[in-house]
Formats: C-alpha cells, structure tokens, sequence
C-alpha cells in the first residue's frame, strides 16, 4: 500500500529540530563543554546531506541565529537553498543559508585568533566570472594549516559564503612579517566591494 503521508527530508530535519530547540538554545548559551546536542545536530544535518554544516551563534541578545553552510563545497548549494526553503517559523530563531557578508568581525579557529586587518589581498580578474586572489597573512608561518582556515573563515563572513563558493577561483595564502604590508593590497572589505562592482 503506498504511504502518500510520508515525511519529506526536509520535514523530518526541521522537526527534529523543533523537537530539540529548547536544548540547542541551552546549548547556545553554556560555557560549551559538553557538545552532546550540537553533535547530534550536526549529525541529523549530515544526515540531510553530508556536505552541509551547522553554525549556531545569537543576535541583539534574544535572538539564536542557524547558519546552514556547504562549508565553501559548492555540490551543497543546492541542498543547501533546499532545506532552507522548507523551514518553518521558529519562536526566537532566525535560520539563515551561508556565513552572510558583515563588514566587521572577529574569528578564532582552534586557538588561533588574529584581526581581518592581518589579511591582505591582491586580486586577478581574468575570469569574467571569477576572481584569482592572493592572500597574505600575518604571521601566517606560525600554523600554516590554523591560519589558513581561519583565513578562509573571514573570506566566508567578509566576502559572505556564497561570494566565497561562487566568485573565488584560486586562492593562494603567503607569509607576511609581523610590520610588512603589501603594495596596492586591498583588505576583505575591499575585496567584497571589487567582486560586487566586476563580477555583477
């Protein structure tokens, strides 16, 4: 006998999450040693789609905030829009598809912290559809493989994650000394604001 009440994915997903909201929101707000519902939330999204990822923060001190990211695969774009589209309203909570574009921000990644103002970038446009970026960051030589994820942490909040999938075709990271700068560089920011006017 066919089940014409089956559960799409998508469904199932958010009702899961609904399920278990008032202990992400816990989550969200302890001193995060024990990461037991975030695990398990990761899981479900994974078992959604194995490229997609979940980033929990808040905003204006009474709002959580979901970010469903492909973490810069862009084979996740697609899933990504997709279950985006099927959420349901959620009480406090805003859910959002991709690490939005922000002008200012502050990251670390695995104990390593350093500003967006310790980047620096020289872009190629000889794509019409893409960019070619070197990227030069400070102290880069202390934890190549840290800093450079973090590196692309801010090109994914600065750039905004789907400028990061979409627009950036090479990205090459260089060592920068501690009071070095680069000639003709341009920050992030910058950055964002050459992408916006060329490759739109």
């Amino acid at each position: 006998m066919l089940n014409f009440f089956k559960t799409s994915k998508e469904t199932a997903f958010w009702n899961w999450f609904l399920k278990n909201k008032s202990k992400i929101e816990a989550f969200v707000h302890s001193d995060f040693s024990d990461y037991t519902i975030y695990n398990r939330l990761t899981k479900k999204l994974r078992a959604y789609d194995n490229r997609l990822f979940p980033e929990l923060t808040t905003v204006d001190g009474d709002k959580y905030v979901l970010i469903i990211t492909p973490d810069k695969d862009e084979k996740g774009n697609a899933p990504t829009r997709k279950l985006y589209d099927a959420k349901p309203l959620i009480d406090d909570w805003i859910v959002k598809k991709y690490r939005q574009p922000c002008d200012r921000i502050d990251l670390n990644f695995n104990g390593v912290a350093f500003p967006s103002s310790d980047m620096e970038s020289i872009p190629t446009f000889e794509d019409p559809d893409r960019v070619d970026i070197a990227v030069f960051v400070r102290n880069f030589n202390r934890d190549k493989i840290n800093y450079r994820s973090l590196a692309f942490l801010y090109l994914d909040h600065i750039l905004g994650e789907f400028n990061s999938i979409t627009k950036l075709r090479y990205v090459d990271f260089y060592h920068l000394d501690e009071n070095q700068t680069v000639e003709n560089s341009n920050s992030v920011l910058e950055l964002r604001k050459m992408i916006e006017e060329k490759l739109y």
